[in-house]
């Protein structure tokens, strides 16, 4: 029960022809008025402010902010989030806030998100330090129980504002691409900026024959073929669109933290519902939102894919 107590498969490349219907990619709309951020009162939890005004600017929405507090801490607990939350919000030019008294922070948040149609969560997360495990597991349970795209913000993420920075899509092979290149080329639509393609393959093994795809351990069998065929379903979107093929021999991680690296304004991947971390990239993915310099958009992915 919560109480409102404050408030102002691999290689799945397409047979169709790229660029042809019904294959083409259709900018999934990014409908999206209020950018809600979860706070705590610790630095860490803050750290999304400003990644939230980044997001907030580009897409002309407002910023809400929400605290969760415990039943235990009492009238004494929810006096104290308001005068914090009251300034925060003096701060930041939020304008609203909620103070919610709720035992499962993350059950709260959903609800503070899912009630409203417009809205959409950006958290602080990944963190190393007490505070931030916490909310870590918080943004987890969050990303768990919502059928909404959140924006992550690991330690490293800071916002990135320069005009020429594109929205990155990471993107692996598997069923779940058909999913998320829609909705990263709607947000290239709606902030402006062009869309790149990326994935991370491993390099062909020794003496694999040139005639046959080589067995990979992570990526596409054939990846600058795929990505190419992704290029073209998304191609007469309304914004340049790219691809990028980066070969590692150490993983996804290693190769695809030094591309996001201060170049792009957001990168994002697959998040699937009842997993609690993004997972489109595997095992790869909860490192990926800890150790890249720039938001995460973590896009809720249907079970089938």
């Amino acid at each position: 029960m919560a109480s409102m107590v404050g408030s102002t498969a691999r290689d799945a490349t397409p047979t169709a022809r790229p660029g042809t219907d019904p294959a083409s990619f259709v900018a999934e709309p990014v409908e999206v008025g209020h950018i809600v951020v979860p706070l705590d009162g610790s630095p860490f939890a803050e750290r999304a402010l400003p990644v939230a005004a980044s997001v907030a600017a580009g897409l002309g929405a407002d910023i809400h902010l929400v605290e969760v507090v415990p039943w235990r801490e009492g009238e004494e607990g929810c006096e104290a989030a308001i005068r914090y939350l009251d300034s925060v919000s003096r701060r930041q030019r939020a304008t609203g806030w909620d103070v919610v008294q709720h035992d499962d922070v993350g059950q709260a948040l959903s609800e503070a998100v899912a009630g409203f149609p417009d809205r959409m969560a950006c958290i602080a997360t990944h963190g190393r330090d007490r505070s931030a495990a916490v909310l870590g597991s918080v943004a987890a349970s969050l990303l768990d129980r919502s059928d909404r795209p959140a924006v992550l913000v690991g330690p490293g993420g800071r916002a990135v504002t320069a005009a020429d920075a594109p929205v990155v899509v990471a993107v692996d092979g598997t069923g779940g691409d058909d999913a998320l290149v829609p909705v990263a080329l709607g947000w290239a639509v709606r902030l402006g900026r062009r869309l790149e393609i990326v994935t991370v393959a491993e390099p062909a093994p020794a003496g694999h024959r040139d005639d046959a795809a080589p067995r990979r351990a992570w990526g596409p069998a054939e990846p600058e073929t795929y990505v190419e065929s992704l290029v073209g379903r998304a191609e007469g979107g309304g914004v340049t669109v790219a691809p990028r093929v980066v070969y590692d021999p150490v993983g996804v991680r290693d190769g695809l933290v030094p591309v996001l690296d201060r170049t792009a304004a957001l990168f994002v991947l697959g998040s699937g519902r009842g997993q609690g971390v993004p997972q489109v990239l595997g095992s790869h993915a909860a490192r990926l939102v800890h150790d890249a310099a720039v938001p995460a958009l973590a896009v809720p992915l249907p079970p089938s894919a």
